[in-house]
């Protein structure tokens, strides 16, 4: 089967239902999100979905992508660089499928411990029927939550806009007070009622309690408002925050992508001189740019 046998919608809801089942082969905890889940409580538009999103709890999450990869997954090339919020899930691939698998071990825009945001999702979770195979996912009021939290990492792109005023308009319209006061205790026990704090107020759920540091604050409201240079800038972070004796080092590693690491889907097809000078160039008037608007931004 190649990855154009069938459509990438019926793929992505094929995904979860796999998802779904190797974990219950595993005796594993596992969340679908986003995607049909939101659809089916009608939190976003029906569309067609790049990848299926999982969450997994997080103290088997190793377990889980080592099952996936037995199946024919596996990531992508790429090196690990800096990220101005943490890396919250590994992106599976297959040759024979057109959508990817993102496996989470923790959301961003929750600041709780990982264990115990996926405890309060996990006690209120519903079951679904994707693809025609139950599936656990987030309560409504769980999956408000995820899309509230997707929306808020990037507060520029129409997109997230839209899906932002939909989770708003459901929470003052549609959701009944017990729903209403499932998403503040979910947020509020998740520590993402400072990342919410904009839905507490439009929605009129109660004080805004400020459950993120100063430096999670700050770093979250840098990448929600920089996404798209958010690789630039957490670069130039990291590099201002070495040692001197390391800065050399991590210019270097910022400025320079060898071959090898080059990102693509197979390892095996190492990528020719001129695509990694084409690469290399286009990355570095990326990088330019997107430095130049922080610095401009900043003033």
């Amino acid at each position: 089967m190649s990855s154009g046998s069938f459509e990438l919608d019926a793929a992505t809801q094929l995904a979860h239902a796999l998802a779904a089942a190797i974990a219950r082969e595993l005796g594993v905890r596992a969340l679908s999100l986003k995607g049909p889940i939101a659809a089916h409580y009608e939190l976003r538009a029906p569309r067609a979905s790049a990848d299926a999103d999982v969450l997994i709890e997080p103290e088997r999450f190793t377990e889980y992508c080592a099952a996936l990869e037995s199946r024919g997954w596996h990531t992508r090339v790429g090196r690990e660089t800096p990220a101005l919020i943490p890396q919250h899930s590994m992106t599976y691939i297959h040759a024979d499928w057109p959508c990817d698998i993102d496996v989470h071990w923790m959301f961003p825009g929750f600041f709780a411990d990982a264990a115990d945001a996926f405890d309060i999702l996990w006690s209120s979770r519903q079951e679904v029927s994707v693809a025609h195979v139950p599936v656990q996912a987030p309560s409504k009021a769980g999956s408000a939550v995820i899309m509230a939290l997707h929306a808020e990492r990037d507060r520029r792109s129409p997109k997230h806009l839209e899906e932002r005023e939909l989770v708003s308009v459901a929470l003052r319209e549609a959701f009944t007070t017990s729903e209403r006061d499932e998403f503040t205790t979910i947020a509020r026990a998740g520590r993402a009622a400072w990342t919410l704090r904009d839905y507490f107020v439009l929605a009129d759920l109660g004080p805004v309690v400020v459950d993120a540091d100063a430096e999670q604050q700050r770093r979250w409201a840098l990448f929600s408002t920089r996404v798209d240079d958010a690789s630039s800038v957490a670069w130039w972070h990291h590099v201002r925050a070495a040692p001197w004796s390391q800065k050399p080092r991590w210019i270097v590693r910022a400025i320079w992508v060898s071959r090898a690491d080059m990102p693509r889907n197979d390892r095996e097809d190492l990528p020719s001189r001129r695509e990694m000078w084409d690469y290399q160039i286009h990355r570095w008037r990326r990088g330019a740019e997107a430095t130049l608007r922080y610095f401009l931004g900043k003033r």
